[in-house]
């Protein structure tokens, strides 16, 4: 069990997170799996000149979605409809800060708090440019109206969907290059005992 308004490092567990970001597709279970497109954003962002601390930090940008899922925009748009949109977009932010970082600071890396002006601007724009790209190649071009415009992201190959297998161990791969094995075995080991302490 974990306690989810309780985020904490002890909780945080990439194995896991790989293994469920994987078996989860976005688009509401229409495109690639967030593994594949945390791992096809890292790629890309290294193949367009950026660092591996830039490719590590968009690696885990949606890692909070292991626990919290996957809130798309058109599901925050109609609870905003709903519920005082402020209000709304705010809980948000703070269930993911929470967890966000939790998880930096499990990978020892920098809290999103602490990014410079350029890593948060990176982040935010392959995010938007892998969205549009995937939007495109799963719905047809006619989707690009429903985006701003902007330069297709440099990807290492076309955007297909991967099986949850690969998109599993592609997501290991990355977090053994840019986290560690040492960090990734504390982590589950870890996690582990924390969870079996919090359910006696």
């Amino acid at each position: 069990m974990i306690d989810l308004a309780a985020p904490g490092v002890a909780s945080v567990c990439f194995v896991e997170m790989g293994a469920a970001l994987a078996g989860t597709r976005r688009f509401e279970g229409r495109g690639i799996s967030i593994a594949q497109h945390c791992v096809m954003g890292a790629q890309a962002i290294l193949n367009e000149g950026g660092t591996q601390l830039e490719a590590a930090l968009f690696l885990l940008h949606d890692g909070h979605e292991w626990l919290l899922g996957d809130w798309t925009q058109p599901q925050q748009q109609l609870l905003g409809s709903l519920l005082p949109s402020l209000a709304v977009k705010a809980a948000i932010g703070q269930m993911k800060a929470g967890w966000d970082a939790a998880i930096y600071a499990a990978a020892n890396l920098p809290l999103p708090e602490f990014w410079t002006t350029r890593q948060k601007n990176l982040v935010k724009s392959m995010d938007e440019r892998m969205c549009r790209a995937e939007a495109i190649t799963h719905f047809g071009p006619q989707a690009a109206s429903q985006f701003s415009d902007n330069h297709p992201p440099k990807t290492t190959g076309t955007i297909c969907i991967w099986g949850t297998a690969r998109a599993e161990e592609k997501f290991a791969e990355y977090c053994h290059t840019f986290i560690g094995p040492e960090i990734i075995a504390r982590q589950a080991a870890l996690s582990v005992k924390t969870r079996r302490g919090a359910t006696r």
